[in-house]
């Protein structure tokens, strides 16, 4: 035994049993009050909860209420913005309540006023309404416009309205104003120098106390994320925004009350108190005796343990900070010591040598991965664990600090589509060792289907069983993405092509019943043949600069005009779009256009067609393009049984390249389409 050890030795014997006793101790009472704290700051969470659920009970019960009104389901705004009104002065805490049709027009509120020129469809709670049948709890909204409030932060709330045959007509709409929403909370559940965070299903804060005016309307914290996104109720340790150690009790958003993420922190130094005090106490006596018994130890080890061992410490932070040319220096005659010196300057030459060359081979392959936007994983079989380099986490959406996955983190980001192919390619892989190659969708945080390709090799060991997998990923979203659009657009020329055909057929077929001599057909005829012709090269001659909606329409509607014609009314603003922004509407006006002329307003002469546009603007969200065509005095129209391929165009177009939405109305008169789509910072409108 070393003299290290015998003067160690010594010095722990003599107050062993009280370290022993003080820390079984210290453990048995600690463990026992964190689990009575944790069990606390649950319960807290779920008097939170409660207490949530309660207002939203009340207020869906005032909405069913409301709802049940005939001035409500008919809209009958003489007599239902009074009771509105009456009701909002009734229940202070609900700032406003309005009434809104199918298309989200604002036809009740207690202003006594009605909005038809805006809509309010693009609210998300709007269509949770619609899509649920039932109540909804909305997310925070900092300013109530369908309300006419002015900025407010508030919670909608809000519930389907039927009319007297069960159909749904619209949305009834609540905003619970929040400050209050906090008070209430604070006043009824935070404990002593605790705190409460509420968020809606986005993570945006709605109540946070204390000091609120540091998150109100943000997003929560990424801890605070995670635990809004668990499977059950838990509890975690945290340090507040007002510095402040907690234990917070948390129920995340899948729990009662849903889409609602609740925690309730608990102080930990008033939690703790007196178990702190007492193990200070207890502390300080084993720290004397300690104190007291090294003391001694201290003084004989200085010479021969500790200046030594600083001298291997310092050679070894040198090393650590990348100085592999630092080597241990001590004196002949040091014992221990000098061999374990040695060796690492021995071990250090070595090092020394393969680092220079693995530093080249790391750069080499860096490199090459990200020029070819590639990157690295590993994968265990034994262990069930693999990890991820910086640029493979980047590519499929995660930090680039995520270091470790598991298969089943892994499987929940694989298109649910691609899930079983891909899982059963892998386990042949593993199961033949052999290469592995495959190509499948994964699912970005973002919210964008991504294409991945993953090739990978099993390595063996000595009894060739399988110890690692590695491989690369490789984006070729892009590349999918242009095998799509080469596709779309063939079936798109072949669509076209057909359709331009019938257009000239019923071209021919209004001309020929508006004219009197086969001179006035010719010239009609060939002037409308040759507007169409111009529809066709506006795309062309503007297509990859910008392009005027106004002028897109005019060209598509150009065939069916007269001078001095009203039935066909185009009126808004002047709007410049981008190329695929044109490219993309000028295929829906086609198909409009096309539409009417064969079954719809432009097939008789009597039909009348109006398309009216207009930019509303945001200040939380981009400008959105509204879009508004109507139909009236054509054949009677019904919807059709089925959807054909120009139909799939138009939603694709609206929907999946611009991202915006497309309401349909098959209305007795002529159908009606409200078109929205976003614009941002990719278009710009001119008064």
């Amino acid at each position: 035994m070393t003299l290290t050890k015998r003067l160690l030795l010594l010095a722990l014997i003599s107050v062993l049993p009280a370290i022993v006793i003080w820390t079984y101790t210290e453990v048995s009472l600690r463990r026992a009050r964190e689990a009575e704290v944790n069990d606390l700051a649950i319960r807290q969470a779920q008097v939170v909860g409660a207490e949530l659920e309660r207002i939203f009970d009340g207020v869906q019960g005032l909405l069913l209420a409301v709802d049940e009104t005939q001035s409500i389901r008919t809209f009958d705004t003489a007599a239902c913005s009074p009771y509105l009104k009456a009701i909002q002065e009734r229940v202070p805490y609900i700032l406003s309540i309005v009434a809104m049709d199918i298309s989200g027009h604002i036809r009740c509120r207690p202003t006594g006023t009605i909005d038809t020129q805006h809509y309010f469809a693009d609210r998300r709670y709007f269509h949770n309404a619609l899509g649920n049948r039932g109540f909804v709890i909305g997310e925070y909204t900092p300013v109530f416009d369908e309300g006419g409030l002015a900025p407010h932060p508030v919670l909608p709330l809000a519930l389907p309205i039927w009319n007297d045959r069960g159909d749904v007509v619209g949305v009834l709409a609540a905003a619970l104003d929040l400050r209050w929403l906090a008070e209430k909370v604070k006043e009824r559940t935070v404990p002593q120098e605790g705190s409460v965070t509420i968020a809606d299903r986005n993570g945006i804060v709605i109540v946070q106390d204390p000091h609120p005016e540091r998150m109100l309307g943000k997003l929560l914290p990424q801890d605070y994320l995670v635990q809004a996104r668990a499977k059950s109720a838990g509890t975690a340790e945290t340090l507040s925004i007002d510095g402040m150690k907690r234990i917070v009790g948390y129920i995340p958003l899948d729990l009662p009350p849903k889409d609602i993420y609740i925690n309730v922190g608990l102080s930990t130094k008033v939690a703790f108190a007196s178990i702190n005090q007492a193990a200070q106490r207890g502390f300080m006596l084993i720290a004397a005796a300690l104190i007291m018994a090294l003391s001694l130890s201290a003084l004989l080890s200085r010479a021969f343990i500790t200046r030594p061992f600083e001298q291997i410490t310092d050679g070894i932070q040198a090393w650590r900070r990348g100085d592999y040319r630092a080597r241990i220096s001590l004196p002949g005659k040091s014992g221990e010591f000098g061999i374990l010196a040695r060796a690492f300057n021995d071990l250090m030459d070595d090092v020394d040598e393969r680092q220079q060359a693995l530093q080249l081979s790391e750069e080499r392959a860096r490199l090459a991965l990200e020029a070819g936007h590639m990157g690295t994983w590993w994968y265990d079989p034994d262990k069930n664990v693999g990890a991820l380099s910086a640029r493979a986490a980047a590519m499929i959406g995660l930090p680039e600090a995520t270091s470790s996955m598991n298969p089943r983190e892994w499987q929940e980001i694989i298109h649910p589509d691609d899930m079983e192919r891909v899982v059963q390619k892998w386990r042949a892989a593993i199961k033949s060792l052999g290469d592995y190659e495959d190509e499948y969708r994964i699912r970005h945080p973002s919210g964008s289907i991504r294409w991945i390709n993953s090739k990978g090799r099993v390595f063996l060991d000595t009894h060739k069983r399988p110890v690692y997998f590695v491989g690369i990923f490789h984006d070729i979203t892009e590349q999918k993405h242009a095998e799509e659009q080469q596709r779309f657009f063939l079936n798109e020329l072949n669509h076209r092509v057909k359709n331009t055909l019938t257009t000239v057929q019923s071209i021919a077929s209004q001309t020929l019943r508006t004219t009197e001599t086969p001179e006035q057909f010719r010239e009609a005829f060939e002037g409308r043949l040759l507007a169409l012709s111009k529809t066709h090269n506006l795309l062309t001659r503007q297509s990859w600069r910008e392009a005027e909606l106004r002028d897109v329409a005019e060209q598509e509607l150009a065939p069916y005009r007269k001078p001095g014609d009203e039935r066909v009314v185009l009126q808004g603003p002047d709007v410049k779009l981008p190329a695929r922004y044109a490219i993309n509407l000028g295929l829906v006006l086609h198909e409009l256009v096309t539409n009417a002329a064969k079954y719809g307003a432009l097939s008789t002469n009597a039909g009348r067609l109006e398309m009216t546009w207009a930019i509303v603007h945001y200040e939380d969200r981009p400008d959105q393009l509204r879009i508004h065509w109507t139909e009236s005095g054509g054949p009677p129209v019904a919807p059709p049984k089925r959807q054909g391929f120009g139909s799939r165009l138009i939603r694709r177009s609206i929907e999946g390249e611009l991202g915006g939405y497309i309401v349909l109305n098959f209305a007795e008169s002529g159908v009606a389409y409200d078109i929205s789509v976003p614009l941002g910072q990719a278009a710009s409108a001119a008064a």
